[in-house]
């Protein structure tokens, strides 16, 4: 696919962009220069690269603090794209795989649009019937975004605050893997900042069931956010719960935003024995 200024055969939204890869400053110029990137989404994308990295943003923190229709972003991401030969590569994987994500008559569409300005190679990988769009878009993912969270490229992990703000999975997976010391703030970060509780319980699941002090009470609050922001839980989480000291954050938020008749005997039992033993007090003290 074309990497000339603004000959993208498509756009691809940011909010696409931000769950697919961890990107370099390189690649989000690619990006803009290629045409692939409105000049929104890529100040948006430096933006929130800027916020994974904190003291390491770099040229994130330059891309970001410009104008999305100022010269000025043009001509930086041209100096920085063409100082990185490798940076379009992502932007293949991207494409394929924001194509091959869209319904189906859009998703025709787009990948005849390479073909029509006479790519039509770059059409075949995802409409072909080998399966070979697939694999390459498994091939892009586990390079550009699970591998760069194994290596810890994806995040800044000595800032506690960068970690706030995880939304990607792969980097607590990865985390978990490492054995990072703070792997309980990201879970935290990505139980506010994720708009999906199933993306997000597994990973809850996989802290409870921690014997590490630090991480078993950080555990809870992840749950504790994700029953308040969404009103879920999911049973595996709950199973491992039981086993927690009772009257924590995760009991008050799951009995105060889920609804009652999913949560099981167990915490009925702590929330009404500990509703009728204020009621006793408050009849004492009258």
């Amino acid at each position: 696919m074309s990497e000339e200024p603004g000959g993208a055969p498509f756009r691809i939204p940011a909010e696409f962009v931000r769950y697919a890869a961890a990107l370099e400053p390189a690649e989000v110029a690619r990006g803009h220069v290629a045409g692939w990137l409105t000049g929104e989404d890529t100040v948006r994308l430096a933006f929130l690269r800027r916020c994974d990295l904190r003291e390491r943003a770099g040229d994130f923190e330059l891309i970001a603090g410009l104008e999305p229709s100022a010269p000025d972003l043009a001509v930086l991401c041209r100096r920085l794209s063409d100082e990185s030969a490798d940076a379009g590569r992502v932007w293949a994987y991207l494409a394929l795989s924001w194509a091959g994500s869209r319904p189906d008559g859009q998703r025709g569409r787009l990948l005849g649009e390479p073909a029509a300005k006479g790519d039509a190679d770059a059409a075949h990988p995802a409409s072909g019937p080998d399966g070979e769009g697939p694999r390459r878009s498994a091939a892009g993912r586990e390079e550009f975004l699970i591998g760069r969270a194994a290596s810890g490229q994806g995040m800044n992990w000595q800032s506690g605050s960068a970690l706030l703000g995880t939304d990607r999975p792969e980097e607590v997976d990865a985390a978990f893997d490492r054995g990072e010391e703070l792997v309980g703030v990201a879970l935290i970060g990505l139980a506010l900042q994720h708009p999906d509780p199933e993306a997000i319980l597994p990973r809850v699941a996989r802290a409870l069931e921690s014997t590490d002090a630090r991480l078993r009470p950080q555990s809870r609050v992840a749950l504790a956010h994700v029953a308040r922001l969404h009103g879920t839980v999911d049973r595996r989480c709950l199973e491992l719960l039981r086993s927690h000291p009772r009257g924590n954050e995760a009991d008050d938020d799951l009995w105060g935003y889920v609804p009652h008749r999913r949560l099981p005997w167990w915490l009925w039992r702590h929330h009404l024995g500990e509703r009728l033993a204020w009621h006793l007090r408050d009849r004492w003290r009258a």
